[in-house]
């Protein structure tokens, strides 16, 4: 058994891709597994790994918390994500019921039509800021009619939940409004389930009537809705705007898939491949447990890296260029286990209905000015994007 080695690498110093990507590069060097001085966490980095620590939500349990705050590990105790089996079966088996294949399908003209108004309407503007005008507004557009959430409180709702990943990680100065904001959210939350004030036959008024008949406690009403809301709006928003710069950077793609549409399912795996929306959660060793050759103790943090693992060069070959043919079916980007990310259907249908739609629109993406990475100690993700969506002739 070897020793685990250690670094003293700031991961939390910068949001800047670069110098992100430069560090998983580093870890990855180091070992499969290396310890962080500070936070002290077992950072998981390589793919198959990654992949293993996923898989065995025994030996790494996500009860005690996903992030790195304690505060909020125990204020999210209890939503899907912060639980183990059984109750995490059973919570995910009400919140995935209203996101399954067939439910998403009877949706799919309607996101469509929504995507296609989008973009027809960005296109007319000529310059916009890819994050607001685009990113933000297609999971605004399509998430909140989609969960049966009433029109109150809607110009907030991207604001309230998009800070969710910030406060996982460890406590920086944007922490007490990202709490505050998160405090607004859950209160929120309450009212709707309180009031039930969600649309008949949405997932939102399913899980209502899952409480209603013992299959789970009325008191996590609250906390599933915030589990429905947050992550469906950000990490979709985050994507959408890697796509964006990915294109804009890349005439020569852009012009291979407008010419073989058939390729967006291919693009987008790549997409989540290349440029993971999540750094990585993480979870607590529930006993002492060999991983990539070392020994993690038992109740000690490890933090699984996911955007590491879809660049280790282990695993792909010219694992940093992004190649839109290349249809990596087995990323990492929305998690691996049975804690992979219950919304990824509708994700995929966003992301599926706005790409054809730009194709459809769009002769040229063009960037006006510098993208500006957005601060945040988990997401991947641009706080604005200047760029011009040239129309098609």
């Amino acid at each position: 058994m070897t020793v685990v080695p250690m670094t003293e690498i700031d991961m939390f110093a910068t949001s800047d891709q670069r110098t992100r990507y430069e560090q998983y590069r580093h870890l990855r060097e180091l070992g499969a597994v290396v310890r962080l001085r500070e936070p002290d966490v077992y950072a998981v980095t390589r793919y198959d790994e990654v992949k293993a620590a996923l898989a065995d939500h025994a030996a790494f349990i996500s009860g005690e918390g996903v992030g790195f705050n304690p505060v909020v590990n125990q204020m999210m105790r209890g939503v899907t994500l912060v639980s183990d089996p059984p109750e995490h079966d059973v919570l995910r088996s009400v919140v995935g019921a209203g996101l399954r294949p067939r439910a998403l399908r009877g949706r799919g003209e309607e996101v469509a039509r929504k995507a296609r108004d989008l973009v027809d309407e960005v296109v007319a503007r000529g310059e916009i800021d890819g994050v607001a005008e685009l990113a933000q507004a297609m999971p605004m557009a399509v998430i909140p009619d989609f969960l049966g959430l009433p029109e109150r409180n809607r110009e907030h709702l991207y604001e309230w939940g998009q800070v969710g990943n910030d406060l996982l990680g460890p406590v920086t100065e944007r922490t007490p409004h990202n709490l505050e904001m998160t405090r607004r959210l859950f209160e929120f939350a309450h009212e709707l389930a309180a009031d039930r004030e969600l649309a008949p036959g949405s997932p939102g008024a399913a899980m209502l009537e899952a409480a209603d008949q013992g299959v789970i406690p009325q008191e996590k009403c609250p906390l599933l809705l915030v589990d429905f809301i947050g992550p469906s709006l950000e990490t979709t928003a985050a994507a959408i705007g890697h796509f964006l710069v990915v294109f804009a950077e890349r005439p020569d793609q852009w012009a291979a898939l407008r010419a073989e549409p058939g390729l967006v399912a291919s693009t987008i795996n790549e997409l989540l491949r290349f440029e993971s929306p999540l750094r990585g959660l993480t979870r607590v060793a529930a006993r002492d447990t060999e991983l990539g050759g070392v020994t993690i103790p038992q109740g000690a943090r490890v933090w699984t890296l996911f955007a590491s693992a879809n660049r280790d060069e282990r695993k792909w070959e010219r694992a940093d260029e992004f190649d839109l043919r290349r249809n990596p079916l087995d990323h990492l980007g929305f998690g691996y286990g049975a804690h992979s990310c219950v919304g990824q259907g509708a994700a995929r249908l966003e992301l599926n209905t706005l790409i054809h739609a730009l194709l459809e629109a769009v002769e040229r993406i063009e960037l006006t000015g510098d993208p500006v990475i957005a601060e945040n100690t988990l997401l991947n993700t641009y706080a604005e994007i200047p760029v011009r969506l040239v129309a098609r002739k």
